[in-house]
């Protein structure tokens, strides 16, 4: 018996339908990639977007905290605009730098950011000082005082006389007992703080500063942990340095290319009566003197935040047009056009205006 087959009625496909087929789904593929590529470009922008607003809100609420803060423990007319002089043992470096709440550096140009000074006292005690009852020659090490109460060992504390620099110093001891001694004193070298550690006093040069003082000035205190913190854009992020007792540089918060800050005055400007406690200007020049200080109620400040993600030119091969015109706050436009791909990125600006409280409640 022989079996037989026969295959003449199957039929499969012909080349012309598998090139077909091959082509479909080469087209498929390719909407598929397409969407895929839009959808991940759509949610990269949204990513980014969304880490700006919050490097943008943590930033502008960090200074801003900081900022209300300021001038806790220096709000006396006599220190207001006082240029410190110090020298730093750890370092080993001469410093100087203005006794005020806030002090703004404005970029070298517009396209730089501004930098930030905040200066927050650390005393339990109020701005009132402790007057000098003895002339006190550069290299001496002990300020005699009418009452020494409230100063310990590790205070940091400013001499202050009319018409002369203010100088920086630590207290390294106390002897006796308030009311029964007039000494503080503040030697180089070794002291023992208030746990009974031994630490080494840092701002006590010894020989003294070249400043003299006589019974016409005043010692400060500023206490044990005062803060003189300075916020900058460094690389496109936002950093605050340490300085005074603590030294170290820390990133805040990325992708922070601008920050303007401006004093608000109470300074009779444009029409306005000065000293009435209602801010007439704004601007970026510092204040001459301790009445100009006295005149400035407010800061107006503004940080902005870029996305991380460059996006691509509206026409392929063609210049970024994502941003096309600078960013703007209440003090008009902010130039952020240092990076010179700036319009491939988006911004976004966060400003506030923040009462500097300590100088509304000064001590004249």
């Amino acid at each position: 018996m022989t079996l037989s087959i026969h295959t003449s009625g199957q039929r499969g496909f012909s080349i012309i339908e598998l090139m077909v087929a091959v082509a479909i789904s080469l087209i498929a593929t390719l909407v598929i990639f397409e969407t895929f590529a839009v959808s991940e470009g759509i949610k990269r922008t949204s990513t980014s977007g969304g880490d700006a607003q919050q490097n943008g809100a943590m930033s502008l609420y960090m200074v801003e905290r900081e900022v209300r803060m300021a001038g806790y423990g220096i709000n006396n007319a006599a220190l207001l605009g006082c240029k410190i002089v110090a020298y730093d043992e750890v370092a080993d470096e001469d410093l100087e730098f203005t006794l005020a709440p806030v002090v703004i550096e404005p970029g070298a140009t517009d396209k730089d950011p501004d930098t930030i000074t905040i200066l927050i006292g650390d005393s339990d005690l109020l701005a009132d000082p402790a007057k000098l009852i003895q002339a006190m020659p550069s290299p001496a090490a002990t300020y005699k005082v009418d009452n020494r109460y409230g100063f310990i060992p590790g205070d940091l504390v400013v001499a202050v006389e009319a018409g002369k620099d203010c100088t920086l110093a630590q207290v390294t001891e106390t002897p006796g007992t308030p009311g029964k001694s007039d000494n503080v004193i503040h030697n180089s070298g070794m002291y023992k703080d208030p746990t009974g550690k031994n630490v080494p006093a840092r701002y006590n040069k010894p020989g003294g500063l070249g400043i003299s003082y006589s019974t016409a000035g005043f010692l400060y205190n500023l206490g044990q942990m005062p803060q003189r913190n300075i916020y900058r854009i460094v690389d496109n992020r936002l950093e605050i340095e340490r300085t005074l007792v603590n030294t170290d540089i820390n990133v805040v918060t990325e992708q922070i290319v601008q920050m303007k800050a401006e004093y608000g005055k109470d300074d009779g400007a444009g029409g306005g009566v000065p000293n009435d406690g209602i801010v007439d200007s704004y601007s970026n020049s510092a204040p001459a003197g301790a009445d100009g200080w006295r005149q400035v109620l407010a800061m107006r400040l503004a940080v902005v935040a870029r996305s991380a993600q460059p996006e691509k030119p509206t026409e392929e091969g063609g210049a970024c047009d994502i941003t096309t015109a600078f960013p703007s706050w209440a003090g008009g436009n902010i130039d952020v056009s240092a990076d010179d791909n700036w319009q491939c990125y988006r911004y976004r600006v966060f400003e506030t205006v923040v009462p500097l409280r300590n100088l509304i409640w000064m001590q004249i």
